[in-house]
């Protein structure tokens, strides 16, 4: 296929995602005033002290307190320019590039940016801000910008002020300034240590010793002075000492289909990479494989995590180079393409989806292997 027919292709799917992340990004936080939405970023330091996740919440009352604007309404201008800074962008450095039919593949995988068609409630999370500051940085690196390592640091101590989460993806930011920037590798690696690493550890120490809970005794009625009756309080009502384990247990089967959704994902970059003559590190890979372990541990929203890794995996592939596909190819991508379009991962519990048929199969060949080897354990060791 052409090279211009591809960009216009590319192009028209990011409008839609873009559409979606809007329509769905009003819909959550100005229209349901949800608690696990617009709850999320208006977690603040001004109704109990410093805690995690509070940095844009602080500003956004701030904002509200100094212009009387409601909260809902200020989230969510905050997110349309987000995400409309971010679609031109990724547009732009699309249109820059030699696609071939693979980027959509990509582009479409429904464990990164398809999301947000497949399961559109991710787009009003704060990981959008993440993918936003990751792009800029991408982009200057590739465009040989010098960018101050104070520059870095700073943000990625706003990142891991915004959601802590931010910490177990500091690989991606590491390894692209490792890739991308041309001083020797030691000078690298002490800055990677010094201005990335370090910070980012010594910031994750302060929020997890001296943070407050996220919700305190003055919460709900401090969104009330502020114009702000939650729906649902959400956020604001997780119980920190909430047993995971057990949740994990109770829905062992959802849990365990994110690996056949983590498994098409890599799929569709092992063929990617293959077909582009394109290596990824496995030693990067491998450390931030280590790194993400404890959020898949803490946090039961796996479906998110997985979501972060592969758009953000997307977006430093699509600097590597792309070849022409021959017509054998071009049919092994046509065929992921299809297939990616018929399946979906969502933020929790169920890791993977597909039409009825095959999910009902799934779940009975998972029960029927589960039970059998259960009982042929109890058979033997009681």
């Amino acid at each position: 296929m052409k090279v211009k027919i591809t960009n216009y292709i590319i192009s028209f799917i990011f409008i839609i995602y873009y559409y979606f992340s809007i329509a769905t990004s009003y819909s959550l936080i100005v229209v349901n005033k949800g608690g696990w939405f617009l709850g999320e970023w208006l977690i603040n330091y001004q109704d109990g002290g410093f805690k995690r996740r509070g940095l844009f919440g602080s500003l956004f009352i701030f904002i509200n307190e100094i212009t009387n604007i409601n909260l809902e309404y200020i989230v969510f201008a905050f997110l349309f320019i987000l995400y409309s800074l971010f679609f031109y962008l990724f547009i732009k450095l699309f249109w820059k590039e030699k696609n071939n039919l693979l980027v959509i593949a990509l582009i479409l995988l429904p464990a990164g940016f398809g999301m947000m068609v497949k399961h559109p409630e991710i787009a009003s999370k704060k990981e959008a801000l993440f993918f936003l500051l990751y792009l800029l940085y991408f982009l200057s690196l590739r465009s040989k910008v010098i960018i101050k390592d104070y520059v870095i640091t700073l943000f990625i101590l706003i990142a891991i002020l915004t959601h802590e989460m931010a910490f177990f993806y500091l690989p991606f930011v590491s390894f692209t300034y490792f890739v991308k920037n041309d001083r020797p590798s030691i000078d690298k690696i002490k800055k990677i240590f010094f201005y990335q690493f370090l910070p980012a550890t010594a910031a994750m120490m302060i929020l997890y010793k001296f943070g407050v809970n996220i919700t305190t005794v003055n919460t709900v009625q401090f969104f009330k002075n502020h114009g702000l009756v939650f729906k649902e309080l959400g956020i604001f009502e997780y119980n920190p000492n909430y047993n995971v384990l057990d949740y994990y247990k109770s829905h062992s089967y959802s849990y365990q289909m994110y690996v056949i959704s983590i498994f098409l994902g890599s799929f569709t970059f092992y063929i990617y990479c293959k077909f582009n003559q394109v290596k990824i590190s496995t030693i990067f890979l491998a450390i931030q494989v280590i790194f993400l372990l404890p959020l898949f541990y803490i946090a039961v929203d796996w479906g998110r995590w997985v979501n972060i890794f592969f758009s953000l995996l997307t977006i430093f592939m699509i600097g590597e180079q792309k070849l022409v596909l021959t017509r054998k190819q071009e049919i092994i991508t046509i065929i992921i393409i299809f297939f990616n379009l018929w399946w979906k991962m969502l933020l929790r519990t169920e890791g993977f989806l597909t039409f009825t048929i095959f999910d009902n199969f799934l779940k009975q060949t998972y029960y029927f292997i589960f039970y059998n080897l259960k009982n042929i354990f109890n058979l033997f060791f009681f």
